[in-house]
């Protein structure tokens, strides 16, 4: 069976000011990348009506949840096998670091500067996770992966300006 892959794209973006999940058609392209690769890939869109924007399936937040900790808890409630979670804001994942990723050990991964990164946990098959609102709970039992060789590429972007020095360095 081919690893479950959850894009995290159901955001608000607010610091941003516009949705990330859309900008450069970037989940999309994180999508085709990971089938390619032998994935299977579903996207936590948020709601119904966002799924337009994607090519891929999508899955909904369930009905009152408040936070991604209780949203990643309902989906790996529904699914028995290891997931492999991806935020649709790392613009710089390139195939290298795809690969190094999918190629981790269920847990968290470190980036170079010591944070974990929980939007790319891998999870394993059949976790009993606890319930919790936030991902540090959320995923507090499991082990740690050190990715710091992975360096900026594992950058989430989170504000405007980090998308102006991102432009800047592609020319």
């Amino acid at each position: 069976m081919s690893l479950l892959c959850l894009i995290l794209a159901g955001g608000k973006s607010t610091r941003m000011g516009q949705d990330k999940a859309l900008l450069y058609d970037s989940t999309n392209i994180l999508s085709k990348k990971l089938e390619a690769l032998g994935c299977r890939v579903i996207i936590a869109c948020g709601s119904r009506k966002r799924a337009n924007h994607f090519e891929s399936d999508c899955w909904f937040d369930p009905p009152h949840t408040n936070s991604l900790g209780e949203v990643i808890y309902a989906f790996v409630a529904e699914h028995d096998e290891e997931v492999q979670l991806f935020p649709c804001d790392m613009y710089r994942l390139d195939d290298g670091a795809l690969a190094t990723i999918l190629a981790q050990s269920p847990g968290v991964p470190i980036d170079t500067e010591a944070n974990e990164q929980f939007t790319l946990t891998r999870i394993p098959a059949q976790s009993n996770l606890p319930e919790a609102m936030s991902l540090s709970k959320l995923f507090s039992g499991l082990g740690r992966n050190n990715l710091n060789s992975l360096g900026n590429r594992l950058e989430n972007f989170n504000h405007p300006d980090q998308i102006d020095d991102l432009s800047k360095s592609d020319q």
